[in-house]
């Protein structure tokens, strides 16, 4: 077995018995997609709400968090988790996507169509029901790094 054979059969293997080691930060403490994920939540919070369509003149920005999860940004204070019901494969490791729809939303069950880096198609997803987010102030940021401070001990770490 040639070396350009043998390092995708290891690398498989090395997923399977170390878990995310591969996919882990030096500090090997999160993974990628823990990292999109609270980069996201820095900024936002969740309402509670949720809506079954959005429009798309709203939405602006779009961030793959994992195989099954899509951040929007929408304009003003406003945003949309999408987290999908199965995983779509190779979205977050191509982090491109495509949609068509016949109306002016973006809505639960559209289908998604995940792209490479050449716009090769390579399977498509139905996106799930979209989580209201709200973008947080500057005082309730303070007010969370300042409880986050506040549960670290002398040496920074968590007790």
């Amino acid at each position: 077995m040639s070396k350009k054979t043998l390092w995708p059969a290891l690398l498989v293997a090395l997923m399977a018995v170390g878990g995310n080691t591969l996919a882990d930060d030096d500090d090997g403490k999160m993974t990628r997609s823990e990292k999109r994920l609270a980069r996201v939540m820095d900024d936002y919070k969740l309402t509670g709400k949720t809506k079954s369509c959005v429009p798309l003149r709203f939405l602006r920005d779009s961030t793959i968090i994992d195989d099954q999860t899509i951040f929007f940004k929408s304009v003003g204070k406003r945003a949309y988790i999408n987290r999908m019901s199965h995983k779509c494969p190779r979205l977050a490791s191509e982090e491109r996507f495509m949609y068509s729809t016949s109306i002016s939303s973006l809505c639960r069950m559209e289908i998604i169509t995940v792209l490479d880096g050449f716009g090769r198609q390579w399977g498509s997803c139905g996106l799930g029901e979209f989580e209201e987010m709200e973008k947080l102030t500057d005082a309730e940021k303070a007010e969370r790094a300042a409880a986050q401070s506040s549960d670290d001990g002398p040496s920074g770490q968590s007790q």
